[in-house]
């Protein structure tokens, strides 16, 4: 569930960048402004929802090799779809949504880019939008770090560590899903890190939060 998850937001991160780049390749005019509204919108959502699936997987990585791992039953795997479709779904629908109590534009234009976000520092924001990609990380990165402590602890027996939680996963699929969600993490919490740093100093000045001042526009 959290591969799949992982899959919808990078379909709908590709998709919704290719058409903006596209659209306003060379300018930035306001040509497609509906457009606009519902792309700002996924945009927030798989800045959370891709990091939010890869936690998912860590998770699922480190339950595997746990010592406290046991056979796992169908109710245990609806509960796990359940979590993970919440959290990788749920979380960035709900940041889509909040998206509006800080939100003093529709949207920006940017040349080559396409359409963005646009936000005042305040603490909605924080609270909102900008945490929720670097805490995803974090914990993703705490998972995969205990995962590969128990790999090197138990690389003998590492093919019966993952036999003995009676999952779907091989000790091939284990390594590939475990390769997909360290390499994510190689690359995306640098750059999670450094959009996030990037995105506070863009936004000017910290400001109290006023509902009538960020709408007055």
């Amino acid at each position: 569930s959290g591969a799949i998850s992982m899959g919808v937001w990078v379909m709908i991160a590709n998709v919704n960048g290719f058409v903006n780049m596209i659209t306003w390749y060379g300018d930035a005019l306001n040509r497609a402004p509906m457009w606009c509204d519902v792309s700002v919108k996924l945009r927030l959502g798989f800045e959370v929802g891709r990091l939010a699936s890869v936690m998912c997987i860590a998770r699922f990585l480190a339950d595997i090799v746990s010592p406290r791992a046991t056979a796992i039953t169908r109710r245990d795997r609806r509960q796990r779809a359940i979590f993970d479709y919440t959290v990788s779904f749920g979380v960035p629908l709900a940041t889509m949504a909040c998206h509006v109590i800080y939100q003093p534009n529709r949207f920006s234009i940017v040349r080559n880019v396409g359409c963005s976000p646009t936000s005042l520092m305040s603490w909605p924001t924080l609270l909102l939008r900008t945490i929720w990609p670097p805490v995803f990380a974090i914990i993703a990165v705490l998972y995969s770090t205990y995962t590969v402590y128990r790999l090197v602890r138990h690389r003998r027996n590492f093919g019966r560590v993952v036999a003995g939680a009676h999952s779907a996963l091989t000790t091939t699929r284990f390594i590939r899903l475990a390769a997909l969600s360290f390499s994510y993490l190689a690359i995306g919490v640098p750059l999670t890190v450094y959009s996030t740093i990037g995105n506070i100093r863009s936004s000017a000045r910290y400001l109290e939060y006023s509902w009538r001042y960020v709408h007055s526009s």
